[in-house]
């Protein structure tokens, strides 16, 4: 139990130390920051944007369909489940009827 207070005290230590830090870091604005005015990149930002949105809108179509997958396969065990639940309790098995339907087939064959 010691060394589990001894571990929330250190990391609650660490927590604040970076804390501290991070605020003590100075913020860089984007108006601070200036482009260079040749830059090869600047003739695909513009791609490389409407791509990212088109990967967000499939992305999330995916996930969404995935969801409805899941949902729909956590149904299907629940039932499945439930199914065997049911059969379980209809069937009623003990080891003294199975040894005795073993004997009446011995007898009979």
């Amino acid at each position: 139990m010691i060394k589990f207070i001894l571990e929330i005290l250190i990391f609650l230590s660490l927590g604040a130390a970076v804390y501290l830090v991070a605020r003590s870091l100075p913020r860089i604005n984007d108006e601070d920051f200036q482009k260079p005015a040749g830059s090869r990149a600047s003739w695909l930002m513009p791609y490389l944007e409407k791509a990212d949105e088109l990967l967000k809108v499939y992305l999330e179509r995916f996930l969404r369909r995935l969801k409805v997958f899941v949902m729909r396969l956590d149904n299907w065990v629940s039932q499945k489940l439930a199914n065997f639940k049911k059969e379980g309790k209809e069937a009623n098995f003990s080891i003294h009827n199975l040894s005795s339907e073993n004997n009446k087939g011995d007898n009979q064959g």
